[in-house]
């Protein structure tokens, strides 16, 4: 009798699960722990987290389970944030970007925001403002469909902190106060505390250092009553500050070490170092210059090529405490260091316009080379010619004899063959080039321009503009509900609706009018020689054009409502544009199918 294979798969499926169920209880009881650990000893937490994640293994992320995979993005996101408070911002950094990675095989928008949001919080620190807000306005705009309430108010606050450090702080304030109430919303008491903990900053400046005092306490308060002790230190480095600041320099004396004990202990490294520094600032008003000078030269060991947000302001200090002291060699000396400091600044703010340029430089080498192809094409085809009229010259002279007949007619067939490969060469290349051209030029879904042909046609009717005086107009409008529409009817019906939507965009628009597939469902429309109430009356014509009527489509028939943004363009189209986006999120927020005006 033959014996069967018994299959032993359905077996080692059940051990499978009955081995990752204990597995994934421990790994989730861990991180709440990590978490707790946080709060009062960042390097414990550390140490559980190492453990735990191990050595990076990419390759496994492909076929992760999504429960595993949400787990180690949670513990992958700790850490890093454990690690960007601690000043190690290379290796958090590091734990960032494999976060993204880990973000990429997954369908979840929150977890690319977040990895999003983890990169930009570092490049903030490390002075790269412009970087920074690109990856939070990203972040913003994965998240906007979602209710994901808490991560939604964490990108804010994060925006918010961003706009601080480049002291655009009426715009700051705008976003600490939408991260304050999605905080709320979601009942996220210490969001709530963190945000309510950076707040004073901004009021500082809007409103003096007495009110911020306040706003700085209270947020102290809440802080100890949830037992958040990362965001205890870091009140009581700013109510440090803040006292040496407005001159009351023995309550500062009695604050200031007890920040600067709390933010150690805590291993939180710019906020130790501007506490140190804060306890530099006190010595040196009561004219204890030496104490001054080497508390500001141990937080500038302690921050040097890591902590830009620091090591400006101390380097500035450094500099008048020298002269203080007496010492114009080495006050000289800490000035060269900061010229340098910011030229590498500014270098490094140029970097990604040098990046953009590179890309430009190398799609223009392309199309070069497909101009010399094109050429040397039509040289082969000269040489063709002469080649065919010697051969049908041959012909001719030879007609009467049939074996040079036979040669003629062969090299006439092979003529043929070659003139019909050179033909299909010539169609290829002409198709390559307009295919290159389209593919740079246009939105691969819509046929509208893409964003790289529309920042360049907005700058060359900016240019315009400076020139002639004629007014500029942008909007921005988006197609309401369409993540619901998606989520009901799926991906492909979505894609028949943008590309209807376009479609009906550019017969309803005027023929002067540049639109643009922006992203997602938004659309970027600019308006030349319009001023903002012509343009809104071609937009209201627009919009009732969707509102009012039914949207034929491939998939079937939608009603389709949008909602605009729009305000004047004065010299800067990327201010313009996020002006105009802020504008169609207020309409979003008053009941959509609108137009509402932002000022330039």
């Amino acid at each position: 009798m033959v014996r069967k294979n018994v299959s032993v798969q359905p077996v080692l499926i059940v051990i499978a699960l009955l081995l990752c169920a204990p597995w994934q209880a421990r790994a989730d009881e861990m991180l709440e722990q990590a978490s707790e650990l946080r709060r009062h000893d960042p390097a414990a937490a550390l140490e559980l987290l190492d453990r735990e994640i191990g050595a990076p293994d990419d390759k496994l992320a492909g076929g992760m389970p999504e429960s595993a995979r949400t787990r180690l993005a949670g513990m992958l996101e700790l850490r890093a944030g454990i690690l960007r408070d601690r000043g190690r911002l290379d290796a958090a950094m590091a734990d960032a970007e494999r976060l993204q990675r880990l973000a990429e095989g997954s369908t979840d928008p929150v977890l690319t925001a977040g990895a999003l949001f983890l990169q930009g919080s570092i490049t903030a620190e490390r002075g790269a403002i412009a970087d920074a807000l690109e990856k939070f306005h990203a972040a913003r705009r994965l998240l906007e469909p979602t209710d994901a309430l808490a991560e939604k108010a964490r990108i804010n606050n994060a925006l918010a902190v961003a706009h601080t450090f480049a002291e655009n702080y009426p715009r700051a304030r705008q976003y600490y106060e939408r991260a304050l109430e999605l905080a709320r919303r979601a009942g996220d008491a210490a969001m709530e505390a963190s945000v309510l903990g950076n707040l004073p900053l901004v009021i500082a400046e809007l409103e003096g250092p007495d009110a911020a005092l306040q706003a700085h306490r209270r947020a102290l308060a809440v802080a100890e009553r949830h037992g958040a002790e990362p965001l205890v230190a870091q009140q009581l480095a700013n109510i440090c500050s803040v006292l040496v600041q407005i001159g009351r320099l023995d309550e500062a004396a009695s604050t200031c070490p007890r920040a600067l004990q709390r933010t150690t202990e805590l291993g939180l490294r710019r906020l130790a170092a501007g506490a140190r520094m804060s306890l530099g600032d006190l010595h040196a008003a009561r004219g204890r210059h030496a104490r001054a000078h080497s508390l500001y030269q141990e937080v500038l060991e302690s921050v040097r090529g890591e902590i830009a947000s620091v090591e400006e302001p101390v380097l500035e200090k450094l500099v008048t405490v020298h002269e203080a002291m007496g010492n114009p060699a080495a006050a000289l000396e800490s000035l060269r260091e900061l010229v340098d400091f910011r030229q590498r600044r500014r270098e490094n703010q140029r970097q990604s316009l040098i990046d953009e340029l590179e890309v430009r430089y190398q799609v223009e080498q392309q199309e070069d080379q497909i101009e010399l192809l094109r050429l040397d094409a039509q040289l082969q085809s000269a040489r063709l010619a002469r080649r065919n009229l010697m051969l049908v010259s041959a012909a001719v002279a030879l007609a009467l004899v049939t074996l040079l007949a036979l040669v003629s007619w062969r090299a006439y067939r092979t003529k043929s063959r070659m003139e019909r490969e050179l033909s299909e060469r010539n169609r290829e290349l002409e198709e390559a080039v307009r295919t290159i051209g389209r593919l740079a030029r246009e939105d691969e879904l819509t046929g509208l321009l893409n964003r790289r042909a529309f920042l360049e046609r907005a700058g060359e009717e900016l240019r315009r503009r400076q020139r002639t005086g004629r007014p500029l107009t942008i909007a921005m409008g988006d197609i309401d509900r369409f993540k619901q529409l998606n989520d009901r009817f799926g991906h492909a019906v979505g894609d028949e609706v943008l590309r209807s939507v376009a479609e009906k965009m550019r017969r309803l628009l005027r023929d002067l009018d540049i639109v643009c597939r922006w992203g997602g469902e938004e659309f970027l429309v600019l308006f030349p020689d319009t001023s903002p109430d012509q343009a809104i009356a071609v937009l209201d014509r627009l919009r009732r054009g969707f509102s009012g009527k039914s949207l034929n489509t491939p998939a079937g028939t939608f009603h389709i409502t949008l909602t605009f943004g729009i305000t004047q363009v004065a010299d800067d189209v990327p201010g313009a544009i996020e002006r105009a986006d802020q504008a169609m999120y207020r309409g979003k927020q008053q009941g959509r199918d609108r137009i509402v005006s932002a000022a330039a």
